[in-house]
């Protein structure tokens, strides 16, 4: 049985193998990954198609080209690490949940991403982006999130909560404190809840549970974090609640009958849901899905992300050296130790 310091550090490399091989094509449709790369199976440089100009190809027959990870290279991950990894380290230093150390390590991180031009490299989200200019203005990390997108900053980034509640065995504690996390950038309530159920899927599956028992858990976490308040009042569905009930519902669909329900784009309530029903249609499979769900497209580094994550805390390091040439392994491995060993 693979051990649990194993797995801790699966978790979090999990997810930067997953964004570093969604990076390359991020927000290209299936039939544009399969057109100009064919198939993702390892790690790849940016693909950037020019004309005989030399100009970007901006649309195809399938739809709108974007370059958003142009200036990153190949074993580079996006936005979706860098949060995770600055989440990480602040649990790891302090040992705790600290929300204003959490919320300047992932402004630290951030601002390390501007470039002299004003550019911000890593495929942030305008999101995100309004939030950090709001702590850098000096507000609180209890008033600098934004209601739009909804965006899946939560999600993405909040495996190490994950690994924190299980090793100080401190669960509801864990799950009050993603909405704190998530509101450092987000306050839409479906990338809140999604904060909350990403936590929660780290912590169950560190403890080997079977496919239907953790299926049958997410909808409950998910509504209970998915509620409105005086900020969110106006949100309109569809809810991410109704999207994690449709997976419970609908487990051995085909992957295409779940891209056309549940869709896989920047926003949470599609790119979530789709990253948890492909983990739970390959259970058994794992590596195999996490390369499905890449090439399906869309948020794929996100997505990507999600699913490294959630693959790792369940099977541990079981990802080939192929894909283990990423940016930053020995800190983020390390990150991961360290919140292991809190459990001393």
């Amino acid at each position: 049985m693979t051990n649990l310091k194993e797995k801790y550090i699966a978790t979090l490399v999990g997810c930067a193998v997953g964004d570093s091989l969604g990076m390359p094509v991020e927000s290209w449709k299936r039939e544009q990954i399969q057109k100009y790369v064919g198939r993702i199976t390892d790690l790849i440089y940016p693909v950037l198609l020019k004309d005989s100009k030399g100009e970007f190809i901006r649309k195809d027959e399938f739809g709108r080209l974007r370059y958003l990870t142009r200036d990153l290279k190949r074993g580079e991950y996006t936005d979706d690490t860098i949060l995770t990894l600055a989440l990480a380290e602040s649990i790891a230093e302090k040992k705790s949940l600290d929300l204003k150390d959490i919320a300047k390590k992932q402004l630290e991180a951030y601002e390390l991403c501007i470039q002299p031009d004003g550019h911000v490299k890593g495929g942030f989200g305008t999101t995100t982006r309004l939030a950090f200019n709001n702590l850098r203005t000096g507000k609180s990390p209890l008033e600098s999130g934004i209601i739009g997108g909804p965006g899946n900053a939560p999600a993405m980034k909040m495996s190490p909560l994950g690994l924190y509640m299980d090793a100080t065995n401190s669960y509801e504690k864990g799950i009050q404190f993603s909405n704190l996390i998530s509101r450092i950038t987000h306050l839409d309530h479906r990338s809140i809840a999604s904060g909350a159920v990403q936590s929660h899927c780290i912590y169950t599956l560190l403890r080997n549970p079977t496919k239907e028992n953790f299926l049958d858990s997410l909808e409950k976490v998910s509504q209970t974090n998915e509620t409105l308040d005086k900020s969110t009042q106006e949100i309109k569905l569809p809810s991410l609640t109704s999207k994690l009930e449709w997976i419970n519902n609908n487990r051995d669909a085909s992957e295409k009958q779940a891209f056309q329900e549940l869709g896989n784009s920047g926003r949470v309530y599609e790119s979530y849901p789709f990253a948890l029903f492909m983990f739970q249609k390959y259970w058994e499979n794992p590596l195999q899905g996490l390369i499905e769900t890449v090439n399906y497209g869309g948020d794929c580094d996100t997505t990507g992300a999600i699913y490294g994550a959630l693959c790792g805390s369940k099977n541990g390091m079981i990802f080939p050296k192929n894909l283990l040439n990423i940016q930053n392994l020995d800190k983020i491995t390390k990150a991961a130790v360290r919140i292991y060993e809190l459990k001393k």
